[in-house]
């Protein structure tokens, strides 16, 4: 009788990979389309969730929706959503008929929402029983709605009436909002009132009347300080400031600064903030703060916020010339700045080498530009700035050189003038020389050797403080559990008489049961 070989036993690593394997082979379900009315449905369940939890991450996760909502948000499915949410006693319709008189184009985002299934998602279909965490609602009417809600509602009305162009409507709208912030006073609005604080100046911005609420932000600021409303600060500060900078008004601004303490929480808010301090110190001639302010408020922006990037370097590229230094080359190529960059490397070009007539001509090219940008004030600066590029060439070029010579190449009108430019420069010590009067001419030493003064000490000391600065930073910005404070031995000394008092209270509940 033949014997059978004996089965081998199975791998249990090749079971497991096989049972992986079929796992991954799987029909995986298609994930249900995302579609505004879902996404405005979990914005609001968000917005109930962050209220009830007290908790702002729920919040800011609702107002980060609205980014994607803009794109998406259509007049009909506005209209239904206030229909839909708002009670008739929070006016409703004084909304309906704002949105009502938009008339807006059809876009093809717009057709593809109609035509697409409206099946809400798991997390939105949640929000489809629009209760707002109150019991035995049957209709919309029926309970009052949560102001947080009704905020953020009232919010997408804003942004919405400003895209379709009813500038006006957005204030009248904004306005009631204020109000009833103001009435409420709740530290869950915060974060919502902010982005409708953001909103109003924006709208009295483009309607050109900017100065007319300027009273009114102030206000707001005081009471956001005492209410310690730390988002609403943030956004008021740069609005003040903005108010400010628009009317040219510098000396107030920076008497505003100067009293109030920059709010370090938002990024965004904090980087427009170094953007307006650095212009401030560039037009009261602080050109090294102004540099920092603008080189810190670009490292802090976000990548995708291409205008302010644009503007600010700008104003960084101005700022580097007028301190005597050229900027870097890549700076003007990169993917996002080169069109917008194009004069300002034009101008650059100029000033490095030194020529008044190149310079004058790139000013002449370029002159619709720096006008519209507002940068025309802060150019006139660098006439001698060229001056001074021109004088440290030639005094390189040549060990003994007539003024009158000077002034041919340098395309300058009057040799007295030129005696003292560089009288002026020989003094501030930008080139190394000596004016022969006698003669009428200028005699250049030798160079020093920049390694045997203490300019290497100056650089290495400032690139220090900059590292110091940025870890102090960072420090402030982490965060610790309540008791990081407290040592070990007085964290354990509390957790024993915390045990010690449980079980005393234990033992007193077990004696009164004994003696009933």
């Amino acid at each position: 009788v033949e014997k059978k070989p004996a089965a081998k036993a199975e791998d249990p690593k090749k079971k497991a990979e096989e049972e992986k394997k079929e796992k991954k082979e799987e029909v995986k379900e298609k994930p249900i389309p995302r579609t505004p009315e879902s996404e405005l449905k979990l914005s609001l369940v968000l917005v109930a969730k962050g209220v009830k939890t007290l908790q702002g991450v729920h919040i800011s996760r609702a107002l980060r929706k609205t980014f994607w909502l803009r794109k998406k948000m259509t007049k009909a499915l506005l209209l239904n959503i206030l229909n839909t949410y708002v009670p008739k006693t929070d006016n409703r319709q004084f909304l309906v008929d704002y949105v009502n008189a938009v008339v807006e184009k059809k876009t093809d985002n717009e057709m593809e929402v109609e035509g697409s299934e409206t099946t809400p998602a798991p997390a939105a279909a949640a929000a489809a029983s629009p209760g707002m965490e109150v019991e035995g609602a049957t209709t919309v009417d029926d309970f009052e709605l949560l102001p947080e809600a009704l905020v953020f509602l009232n919010l997408l009305v804003v942004i919405f009436l400003m895209d379709n162009g009813k500038t006006k409507e957005a204030t009248n709208v904004a306005e009631q909002n204020l109000e009833m912030i103001k009435r409420h006073n709740k530290r869950t609005m915060d974060l919502i009132s902010s982005r409708l604080y953001y909103y109003y100046y924006i709208a009295h911005h483009r309607m050109g009347n900017p100065g007319s609420i300027r009273n009114r932000l102030l206000a707001m600021y005081r009471s956001a300080c005492l209410h310690h409303d730390v988002p609403g600060q943030a956004v008021l500060q740069n609005a003040i400031l903005a108010n400010y900078l628009h009317y040219n008004m510098y000396g107030q601004a920076e008497m505003f600064i100067n009293v109030t303490t920059p709010i370090e929480r938002d990024n965004n808010q904090y980087a427009r903030y170094l953007y307006y301090t650095g212009k401030i110190n560039a037009v009261q001639l602080h050109y090294s703060d102004a540099e920092e302010n603008l080189s810190q408020a670009l490292r802090k922006c976000p990548k995708a916020a291409v205008g302010f990037r644009q503007t600010t370097t700008k104003l960084l590229c101005i700022v580097q010339l007028l301190m005597g230094d050229i900027p870097e080359r890549s700076m003007f190529f990169e993917k996002d700045l080169n069109k917008s960059l194009f004069p300002y490397f034009k101008l650059t070009q100029a000033v490095r080498d030194g020529s008044l007539q190149v310079f004058t001509q790139a000013i002449k090219a370029h002159d619709s530009a720096f006008k519209k940008d507002g940068m025309s004030s802060l150019i006139t600066r660098l006439r001698h700035n060229v001056i001074k590029t021109g004088l440290r060439k030639i005094c390189i070029s040549y060990s003994k050189i007539s003024l009158a010579s000077i002034c041919a190449k340098l395309n300058y009108d009057s040799v007295e003038d030129i005696e003292y430019i560089v009288a002026k420069a020989i003094h501030d010590g930008v080139i190394h020389a000596v004016i022969d009067r006698k003669a009428g001419c200028l005699m250049s030493k030798e160079n020093l050797d920049v390694y045997s003064s203490d300019e290497p000490a100056k650089v290495f000391n400032k690139r220090i403080n900059f590292c110091l600065k940025l870890r102090n930073e960072a420090v402030r910005a982490m965060q610790y559990p309540p008791d990081a404070h407290k040592p070990k031995r007085e964290k354990e000394a509390e957790e024993a008489k915390e045990a010690k008092d449980s079980k005393e209270e234990e033992e007193g509940k077990n004696k009164g049961k004994e003696k009933k």
